[in-house]
């Protein structure tokens, strides 16, 4: 059942970051609904489910963006890999491990995402005429980090919502 939540969060989800966010006025960067959301399933569904939120969550927000379709799904996907490995190591301290991902996953994801454009740029994948510029200080500063606070600041709020969600799902046997 969790997976068939995925299609319309995860969709709604990649429309306010493409319509709503860029027009909020944020300084900086804003937050990345797409990578908070999956995140916060992530943390208490099963492995393959949570695969399948990160997959569906990276192809609506690339369909939405200039990026390469799978480019951020496969920045969620690994996010979701390491979060699978780090929670089976510790278990106990989960929310602790959601505020971590939710910092350092931030800044892998988006450094991961800014690779993959700065490399299909230079393997023409990018049309010069997309006027997509890599400067690399510039990105780090003015929209990876302020990405990092808005997505901290989000996840609480997105995990308990999407919890009570998960709560009210049949398990499956």
């Amino acid at each position: 059942m969790g997976g068939f939540l995925a299609i319309p969060i995860l969709g709604l989800a990649a429309i306010l970051q493409a319509s709503l966010v860029p027009i909020l006025d944020l300084p900086g960067g804003g937050p990345n609904l797409t990578f908070v959301i999956v995140l916060a399933w992530a943390l208490n569904a099963p492995v393959g489910q949570a695969a399948l939120w990160a997959l569906l969550g990276g192809l609506f927000a690339d369909l939405l963006s200039i990026v390469p379709l799978g480019t951020s799904s496969l920045g969620l996907l690994l996010m979701v890999a390491a979060l699978n490995a780090l929670g089976s190591q510790v278990f106990q301290l989960r929310f602790l491990l959601l505020l971590v991902m939710s910092v350092f996953g931030t800044m892998a994801y988006e450094f991961l995402r800014v690779v993959l454009v700065d490399l299909y740029q230079l393997l023409g994948y990018v049309p010069a005429t997309a006027s997509v510029r890599i400067d690399w200080a510039s990105d780090l500063t003015t929209t990876v980090f302020p990405t990092i606070v808005y997505n901290f600041i989000l996840i609480l709020p997105v995990y308990i919502i999407l919890r009570l969600f998960q709560r009210r799902l049949p398990r499956p046997e």
